[in-house]
């Protein structure tokens, strides 16, 4: 655009823009209240939202008339979840809805309206934190989560962990497994891929994706899901589809403490009892493991001492 032409352009943006701003401060009897200007002033934001997604070829990048999506990061067999940033506080978020292609799907949409439940449910420092569920335009609703960035699965592929290192990250899964049983659920999902954190401090892990999480003593098939989980951490118990209790999630636990002392090269003393930790936690049977988190977060505390196991 020359120079005189773009002049021309800012100017005639300053005089409508000037013309915008006295509609939004009067009217046709005076003054308009603080009110009803805050209102104008949204829907003229709004409006200026919409605007830029139709010039910039991203229809529907906005939704909510609050959070423009900034980018897909997992897509599963009928969600998928979106980095998103509030429009007026500038935060980010995580965003799981149901995919375009499945909106008809009934269950799907059951399922993510039952997870909202249980995440609105549990909080804890260790569990990743739903704050809303949401309405699209088309009727498919979200949840609106806290935005971690860093998955525990990344965090070992690039990193060697101490005995220290070991003990934190358990220590924060067994923590928020606690808090979610305490609530009258059962996880069934555990896996380095749903366990989160904002930055590299493994003491922050948090548990997330409450999906197929299930209410103590149910299973799965009551969900009309044959197995649901991740095969190399479920227990036997939800692998044959039975009514699972917390006891289920401290054998994950007890699987994920196994992969995180294969990263640790760390000569301590102690990595031999939580080598003996992990064993207890993913007996084959439910009734040979610890019978609740805080069992499993004792052996911990008594690390050190003649018999770690003994405290359970």
């Amino acid at each position: 655009m020359r120079p005189d032409t773009l002049q021309i352009a800012l100017e005639e943006t300053a005089r409508r823009f000037s013309k915008l701003w006295h509609v939004l401060n009067h009217g046709t009897d005076g003054p308009h209240s603080p009110e009803t200007r805050r209102m104008l002033v949204d829907r003229v934001r709004d409006a200026l939202d919409r605007g830029q997604a139709r010039l910039a070829d991203t229809d529907g990048q906005f939704i909510a008339n609050s959070f423009a999506l900034d980018a897909l990061v997992h897509q599963g067999p009928t969600t998928e979840v979106h980095r998103a940033r509030h429009r007026d506080l500038g935060t980010f978020h995580a965003i799981k809805m149901i995919r375009p292609d499945c909106a008809g799907d009934a269950g799907a949409r059951d399922l993510l309206l039952r997870e909202a439940a249980i995440g609105l449910t549990v909080r804890h420092g260790n569990v990743a934190s739903t704050q809303t569920v949401i309405r699209l335009e088309d009727g498919r609703p979200a949840l609106v989560m806290e935005w971690l960035e860093h998955r525990l699965s990344t965090a070992l592929h690039t990193r060697q962990l101490s005995a220290a290192d070991v003990i934190a990250v358990i220590t924060a899964i067994l923590s928020g497994l606690d808090a979610i049983h305490a609530v009258g659920f059962v996880h069934c999902d555990l896996s380095p891929v749903n366990l989160l954190m904002a930055g590299k401090n493994l003491s922050q892990i948090k548990i997330a994706d409450f999906g197929i999480a299930l209410g103590t003593g149910h299973r799965h098939g009551e969900l009309d899901l044959s197995f649901a989980g991740q095969p190399n951490f479920a227990s036997p118990e939800q692998k044959a589809g039975q009514p699972l209790d917390g006891r289920s999630d401290l054998y994950s636990a007890g699987l994920l403490l196994s992969l995180l002392l294969r990263h640790c090269s760390d000569p301590s003393d102690k990595i031999e009892a939580l080598k003996a930790i992990s064993i207890q936690l993913s007996r084959k049977m439910p009734a040979d493991r610890p019978q609740h988190a805080k069992a499993a977060l004792m052996m911990l505390a008594n690390l050190g001492k003649s018999d770690p196991i003994g405290a359970y």
